[in-house]
């Protein structure tokens, strides 16, 4: 009860309460002073109509007692009620007058700090009345300064951050335009000896002069290639168009198994085909390439020795689907194989970039890749349909 009494009190409320309070203990006093007068004229009226009944004569000054009581009582109720009604009054505007001056001293604490909280300025402490406003006006001008302290120390961090992230950012631009340029003139620069040791072993071949070092050049020089080939599809395929023409696929895929038939000899594998003739699909040549070779050339990478490396294409539920089937050790992360980098049996070299630009292609193309990898072998499949397909 008493808790809530005293709940959101306020300095209007202290200040009526106060008043009512004196204005009661007033009240009580005469109320005290009044019993007392009471109680003494109770006593001599005793006493007097005890002494009436030896001598009656007394009768009138019993009369005389009585009117002179109701007349002092009167005057003391009318003394007292004008005493307590001047003090409540009195002490009323007093506290009135106090609760409006510090009513006032909070009400305009409140606006200057929260005009310099916004402004970040220091408040005037000559606005204020009371020593204790002023004491208090002291402690919120050093926290104002804390605030600009930091505040200012804030903005030159952002301010040198920004100037440094400007700085990196040119930097790491500068960096990726010159490795651009460095990867461009490197493929560049690989492409013309890469071409004249591809040219001269298919004289040599035409000249019918062969035998097994020659195999193995011809087998390096064309996986040269195929990195180049990755090289510079990863370097082009954000500046330039890619556009789909019509494409023979089985003839295609023949074309890119005899590419790759030396190498996968010279590798103690052979290539086992089931390709279904005249299969034509709407594909840009370049990228039909890169997911061929990269999956030719990982097929011949991993596939156990002295094995068959099967290739399909065919027509299953109105889709053409394009499989590469090896005896391999099986593949723990499946998720993961497409990602940039990733290599599971890092002895095998390469970059891990193969299948990244495979599932790119895909993806553009809406082809639908998947892989089914056990102990016994691992499959790649991938379903050409929809707009892909040429009736």
């Amino acid at each position: 009860m008493i808790e809530k009494l005293f709940t959101n009190l306020s300095i209007r409320k202290i200040g009526v309460l106060s008043s009512y309070l004196i204005g009661g203990m007033i009240f009580l006093f005469a109320m005290i002073i009044i019993n007392e007068e009471y109680t003494a004229y109770g006593k001599e009226k005793t006493i007097l109509e005890q002494e009436l009944l030896v001598d009656p004569s007394l009768q009138k000054v019993l009369e005389e007692k009585t009117k002179e009581h109701k007349i002092k009582i009167m005057r003391y109720i009318i003394g007292v009620g004008g005493v307590t009604l001047f003090m409540f009054f009195t002490v009323f505007g007093i506290l009135r007058l106090v609760a409006f001056l510090i009513e006032n001293e909070f009400k305009t604490f409140i606006d200057e700090f929260a005009n310099s909280a916004t402004n970040h300025t220091k408040i005037d402490a000559k606005k204020f009345n009371f020593e204790e406003s002023q004491n208090m006006v002291v402690s919120a001008n050093i926290l104002v300064q804390e605030i600009i302290n930091r505040e200012k120390e804030l903005k030159e961090l952002n301010l040198h951050l920004e100037d440094k992230v400007k700085e990196k950012t040119l930097k790491l631009q500068n960096l990726v335009v010159a490795q651009d340029e460095f990867i461009r003139k490197s493929i560049h620069e690989v492409n013309t000896p890469l071409s004249i040791i591809l040219a001269n072993i298919d004289l040599l071949k035409m000249k019918k002069i062969t035998n097994k070092h020659i195999q193995h050049i011809e087998s390096g020089s064309k996986i040269i290639h195929n990195i180049f080939n990755d090289l510079s599809y990863m370097v082009k395929k954000d500046r330039i168009e890619y556009p789909k023409a019509n494409i023979n696929f089985s003839k295609f895929l023949f074309d890119r198994v005899d590419f790759f038939d030396e190498i996968a000899k010279s590798n103690n594998l052979d290539f086992v085909v089931n390709i279904k003739q005249e299969i034509n699909i709407m594909i840009n040549d370049v990228e039909l390439q890169r997911i061929i070779d990269n999956n030719l050339s990982n097929s011949i990478k991993y596939s156990f020795p002295n094995q068959a490396i099967f290739v399909k294409l065919d027509i299953i539920d109105n889709s053409y689907e394009f499989v590469v089937t090896t005896k391999s050790k099986q593949i723990e992360n499946v998720d993961k194989i497409c990602n940039d980098f990733y290599r599971e049996n890092n002895v095998k070299g390469g970059f891990g970039l193969g299948l990244k630009i495979v599932k790119d292609i895909c993806d553009k193309n809406s082809v639908i890749m998947s892989i089914e990898s056990t102990a016994k072998e691992t499959k790649f499949i991938y379903r050409f349909k929809n707009e892909n397909i040429i009736a």
